[in-house]
């Protein structure tokens, strides 16, 4: 092989390192097949009159546990107003992404509410629904506790 053979396979095995190296930094092959909890509510919002007016009200809470792959888990969601907002609560601090859903009137609203951080398996959180205006106002809340 020649200098510049050399220098040129050199420089090919040395690019080749250096790629793999940064793909495995940014991409585990294992996480493709690994999932993580989230807290699946569906709530259904009636709206109730109010002077000539008429306010949400969130009639039916249920929330539940799932897991979902990590390649499609949910992390903050920018806001929606007016929008349906879901809180996880655990020892009086917020553990979930934040998390939003256009509030359309009323029906059903289905959320998955990706969780920061995960408390001691049988530990049992407070899940808030809450129906914001454009202003950003809570309008609307209703709450219900699951256990993790």
């Amino acid at each position: 092989m020649t200098g510049k053979g050399l220098k040129h396979a050199i420089f090919v095995v040395s690019l080749v390192m250096l790629l793999s190296v940064s793909v495995h930094g940014c991409m585990n092959a294992g996480d493709i097949f690994k999932t993580k909890k989230v807290v699946r509510v569906s709530a259904t919002i009636d709206e109730v009159p109010l002077g000539e007016d008429t306010i949400p009200q969130i009639t039916a809470v249920d929330a539940g546990v799932g897991e979902i792959s990590l390649l499609k888990y949910p992390k903050d969601i920018p806001p929606n107003l007016p929008g349906v907002y879901v809180h996880v609560i655990y020892t009086n601090h917020r553990i979930d992404y934040w998390t939003s859903v256009p509030y359309t009137g009323p029906g059903d609203y289905e959320i998955t509410v990706g969780l920061r951080a995960l408390p001691p398996d049988g530990s049992e959180v407070r899940v808030i629904i809450a129906v914001n205006n454009e202003d950003g106002d809570r309008i609307a809340m209703n709450t219900t506790n699951i256990v993790i």
